[in-house]
């Protein structure tokens, strides 16, 4: 007060709070004589002043902070920002001035300054709580190459002011507070309550999807579906989907309570068997919610809920009234602006879409009367029987455009799968594309130009027929007394539907005279056509010259399925597919889901130039608390699916990280971010294929590097036609007791797959110039082993000696052959070992990692964002 303001403070009255009272504060305040006058105990009356301005304060502060929704942990913000108002708020005491003027007044005044009355500027004040657009720090600082498409503002919340001209912002998805001078307010809205923690959304389906796109699995016996307590859209046009709304630990907004009276009583039953034109558009398929053959993409993106970066329009719902109104005059409402879809039946009756819904459930019974699916039975004789009855329920969706805008409302009926008893790992049994194999294919038709056609088959799974007796009970709002539904086809929610699927599909292409791969279930082939599928994704290759068996093929299975597409493959399970029909290339890249899981940690201003240091990371010695433990889990399962898929850069990274799952420290959690940095700076690195010749294989191993149990860690790549299309890295399962042995044990285990893979080429008709498998390898005694009769292996490990007279087997018979290659030039030398930063651009440059050549769909939503911005600021 005395430096700043030239005022002398005399007196200071106090209560007889500890800190106030101690010997160092009455020293201090002696040594400014300042007279320290404490109150009687328990006598608040004696500072009243000080008492009545921090109720104040504190109601103050309360008021604003229910009225943004903001979470209670934010109270030093809000009470804060409760002094900083209430300083620049005219009251009556003061005769309608604001305290800030009273005081700068007079304290100009005492410094002889005649000037009139200093009132507070509050051009600067916002609504309180209002959402925010932060400018980031790689904004400020400008982006390298690898960065320019990254979001150019974070996703906060006003909390507090710093000066005029600084706001201090709250970041939900970095769970801070900044101060920033760069931000652009939207007045109109506030937090609804919900924050984003994508490690939530996508851990379960992609640990399933790992599974399934690796190699051919079995189903799991059991499955808990509960789709009646999520809620999701559909986008109509891309596969970038938004991730699923999850809970915080903040309270979740304003609550509604509902009562919830005496029913009215029930409506007579609609029909279900009502004649009319079979609209399968409506019959969408519902894999997704039926069987862990669902890739990760649709199931980790379904909901819509707004991101810890700028990327989607925003905007509040709207009431019953509103929707009509919008409706009336042919405007489609926003994704954002759409009313949370109802999440049972029961919650539909007072839900602002109630008739769209109740048209869309019955269209969709409409369809499924049309194609046969049940028949009505009498429920007595059944139950006599003891026959097991099956529940269903309803699940509700949006279908929205490509602009995030309501299309139609969409009712869909789920069987309850998971009641089904009796139930063996033969009858869930079903084979899934292998992502190996579609690599394989991809790579082929980069080489040959082949076409590449995709389709959906529309409802996929009620084309299959039931092989046993089921019976269901009668959807809510349609029952009749006494009445269940015989199932006669593979409806959505059975356990059984995708085996069934396969096997009628399957069967289908068999009759028209497709020819099944056996290396792979999913792989059939005619005369130079190629047919590969995933549940209801078909992929159809074929030359030009094919043309025309190409079309009657399609024609053909579009006369049995309602098939939507037709168009150039574009995307296929969340991996975007890029042609050069010029030099002959394609390019997989997963941007998109690196875009979305990147968000799993807060600090995305770090950037790492590698996945992994060469730290060695140890066990953690003590037991981590399980809410660490499942959050280290999502991250690696999240970052399972991308290495297994088109990233292998990060393969051994994700390998080596995956040993401590079940007791993560500290250092595997930020070694896991590390890894999800690295791929946020590299997301636009693509996989590419086409630009070489035959069959490349290399296998390595770093003898004894894992020091806990001395086992040595393994790699293997293998490359068709130029692009990486099999890669692998692991720990040996057994310990070896020299560098040889364990590089022998590597190169057996490439051995088989590449003489796996030179059998599928086979049956796919693609003839390689040279039938001997090549293999590299940086071991020269290795080769001697296997290569040279004179030389002779010296172990007393009976496998190491089976798996080294196998390969002299294999070379023999000119099955393989063995050659070397110095350990700089070793593409498998990135699956053993960290590599040092100096090395990374060359490995991934041997990986046939680049750029890719079309800019991510995310650059499109930073402009819709960019035009919303502007038009927030004019």
């Amino acid at each position: 007060m005395k430096k700043q303001f030239n005022i002398t403070v005399k007196v200071i009255e106090t209560d007889n709070e500890i800190v106030t009272v101690k010997q160092e504060v009455e020293k201090w305040c002696t040594s400014l004589s300042i007279k320290l006058e404490p109150s009687a105990p328990d006598t608040q009356a004696q500072n009243g002043g000080a008492e009545r301005s921090g109720g104040v304060i504190k109601e103050k502060a309360r008021a604003i902070r229910l009225d943004a929704n903001l979470p209670w942990e934010l109270w030093p913000e809000t009470t804060r920002a409760a002094v900083y108002l209430y300083n620049r708020t005219p009251n009556y005491p003061n005769n309608w001035k604001t305290p800030y003027e009273i005081f700068f007044t007079r304290a100009a005044a005492i410094n002889g300054i005649v000037t009139g009355p200093r009132k507070p500027n509050q051009a600067h004040l916002k609504a309180y709580g209002c959402k925010a657009f932060a400018m980031t720090d790689d904004t400020h600082r400008g982006k390298s190459r690898l960065q320019r498409l990254d979001p150019k503002a974070w996703i906060g919340y006003l909390v507090g002011y710093q000066s005029t001209n600084i706001y201090r912002i709250w970041i939900p998805s970095m769970a801070k507070v900044i101060s920033t001078r760069d931000v652009v307010f939207d007045e109109d809205t506030i937090f609804n309550g919900k924050t984003e923690d994508l490690m939530d959304n996508l851990m379960h389906n992609t640990l399933e999807e790992i599974a399934t796109w690796v190699r051919t699995v079995e189903l799991p016996g059991t499955q808990s579906q509960q789709p009646e307590t999520e809620t999701f859209y559909e986008d109509d046009t891309t596969q970038e989907e938004s991730p699923r709304t999850q809970k915080t630990r903040y309270h979740q907004g304003r609550k509604v309570v509902e009562a919830y009276l005496t029913p009215p009583p029930t409506p007579p039953p609609v029909a279900l068997l009502v004649q009319g034109e079979v609209n399968n558009e409506d019959m969408t398929n519902m894999s997704n919610q039926s069987t862990s053959m669902t890739s990760p993409w649709a199931a980790a993106f379904m909901a819509g809920t707004e991101s810890g970066h700028i990327g989607q329009h925003e905007g509040k719902p709207i009431d019953k009234a509103q929707v009509k109104r919008l409706l009336s005059k042919g405007i489609k409402p926003h994704r954002n602006q759409l009313p949370p879809l109802p999440t049972a039946y029961s919650k539909l009756e007072d839900h602002p879409l109630y008739e769209m819904f109740k048209e869309a459930e019955k269209t969709h019974l409409q369809s499924h009367q049309q194609m046969k699916s049940w028949t009505e039975v009498q429920a007595s004789p059944v139950k006599r029987a003891g026959h097991q009855i099956l529940d269903c329920m309803w699940v509700y969706t949006y279908k929205l455009d490509k602009h995030h805008r309501l299309i139609k409302c969409k009712a869909r009926l789920v069987v309850r799968g998971d009641q089904q008893r009796n139930i063996t790992s033969q009858d869930t049994y079903a084979a899934t594309l292998a992502g190996r194999s579609f690599r394989m294919l991809m790579a082929i038709a980069a080489k040959y130009d082949l076409e590449l056609k995709q389709y959906d088959v529309t409802n996929a799974f009620v084309h299959a027929a039931i092989d046993r007796e089921i019976y269901m009970r009668m959807p809510k709002g349609y029952q009749k007394p006494g009445t269940l539904l015989k199932v006669q086809k593979a409806l959505y929610g059975l356990r059984i539907s995708p085996s069934l699927w396969q096997k009628e599909f399957t069967a289908t292409l068999a009759s028209i005279g497709f020819q099944q791969i056996p290396q792979e279930p999913c792989c059939m082939i005619k005369d130079g056509v190629i047919i590969f599928f995933y549940v209801d994704d078909i992929i159809v290759a074929y030359h030009s010259k094919q043309e025309s068996e190409a079309m009657k093929a399609i024609n053909r299975i579009q006369e049995k399925y309602a098939c939507t597409g037709g168009d150039d493959l574009q995307w296929f399970l969340g991996v975007e597919v890029m042609r050069n029909r010029k030099q002959k290339t394609i390019q997989l890249s997963q941007a998109a889901y690196v875009d979305k899981i990147s968000q799993l940690i807060n600090h995305q201003n770090v950037r790492h130039d590698t996945p992994m240091s060469g730290i060695e990371l140890r066990p953690r010695k003590g037991l981590a608390a399980p809410a660490e433990v499942s959050k280290y889990q999502r991250k690696i399962g999240s970052l399972l699916f991308a290495a297994v898929t088109t990233r292998p850069d990060i393969a051994f990274a994700t390998s080596r990280l995956a040993r401590f799952l079940v007791n993560p420290s500290i250092e595997h959690q930020e070694a896991a971010d590390r890894v999800l940095l690295y791929l946020r700076k590299t997301m636009n690195l693509a996989l590419e294929l086409g630009t070489g010749e035959g069959l490349q294989v290399a296998s390595d191993a770093s003898f004894a590097d894992n020091t806990l149990d001395r086992k040595s860690s393994q790699g293997y790549a293998i490359k068709l036609f130029g692009g990486l299309i099999s890669w692998r890295a692991s720990k040996q399962d057994t310990v070896t007791t020299s560098t040889t042995e364990a590089e022998l044990l590597a190169l057996s285990q490439v051995a088989k797959e590449a003489i796996f893979t030179s059998r599928l080429l086979r049956e796919l008709r693609v003839t390689l110039s040279d039938p001997t498998i090549t293999i590299k390898c940086d071991n020269q005694q290795t080769i001697r082993l296997v290569t040279e009769d004179v030389a002779k292996l010296q172990t007393k490990l009976r496998h190491v000696d089976i798996h080294n007279h196998w390969l002299r087997q294999e070379v023999t018979r000119k099955v393989i052959k063995v050659e070397y290659v110095p350990s700089d030039n070793m593409i498998a030398d990135g699956f053993t070992k960290p590599l040092p930063a100096n090395k990374w651009a060359r490995f991934l440059d041997q990986l046939g990692l680049v750029e890719r050549e079309e800019a991510p769909l995310r650059e499109i939503e930073l402009k819709e964002v960019q035009e919303q911005l502007e038009g927030l600021i004019m």
